[in-house]
């Protein structure tokens, strides 16, 4: 895990230095848990939570096909909420990653000034804060184990981009991620919690001054 870290920062500084546009989204996301336990059990009336997400970076952009390399950071919220009639418990959890994302975008069609694209990415995130209410009492999961672990989740989407101006746009992106368990399963324990996440957000890129290029109204 730490080589990965120290991979995706050097590639962070390489591309930064001659990275052709900034961009930055912000968005809604409907997040939940997936939980099983060791028996293939789940967590039944386990429902999904509105949050936030922020993110901001870099974009290498490659001539002629439509592709660009991202690299940046991002800050998101995840959350689930529920209850057990049974027991007459009531839960929630509220948690907060900040991350490094790494990813590809593709212009596949043009509709006079509106581009769609497609987004491919993966997030090495980091648990910012975190809290579980059990009924009235609330938890701090920091240095929970399944929490303090490094949350890797891959994303796809499709977004659509229109030019304000030659060096400026704003992208509407939808995504979709489901990250890798948060639990270390062994064959023994074949625990799996999984946060799925739907993602729709509102961005805006610009190019920067060296760039010899230009967004097209037209």
């Amino acid at each position: 895990m730490r080589r990965l870290i120290l991979t995706l920062c050097f590639v962070f500084c390489m591309y930064g230095a001659s990275a052709q546009e900034l961009y930055a989204e912000i968005g809604q996301a409907i997040s939940s848990f997936a939980y099983s336990n060791s028996s293939g059990g789940t967590l039944e009336n386990l429902n999904s939570k509105a949050t936030q997400y922020l993110s901001a970076g870099h974009t290498f952009l490659l001539k002629k096909d439509g592709l660009g390399i991202q690299l940046g950071g991002s800050i998101r919220n995840y959350g689930a909420i529920g209850s057990d009639p049974l027991l007459d418990n009531y839960f929630e959890w509220d948690v907060t990653y900040v991350g490094m994302d790494a990813g590809l975008s593709y212009e596949f069609f043009q509709q006079r000034a509106f581009r769609f694209y497609l987004r491919s990415s993966i997030s090495l995130e980091y648990l910012l804060r975190g809290t579980q209410t059990l009924n009235n009492q609330v938890f701090n999961l920091s240095g929970e184990d399944e929490f303090e672990n490094m949350l890797l989740v891959p994303r796809i989407g499709i977004g659509l981009r229109y030019p304000i101006s030659n060096k400026a746009a704003l992208n509407l992106t939808y995504t979709y991620g489901r990250s890798f368990s948060l639990t270390n399963s062994t064959p023994q324990d074949n625990e799996q919690l999984n946060i799925n996440v739907h993602q729709i957000g509102l961005g805006i890129s610009i190019l920067l001054p060296g760039c010899n290029c230009a967004f097209n109204r037209y």
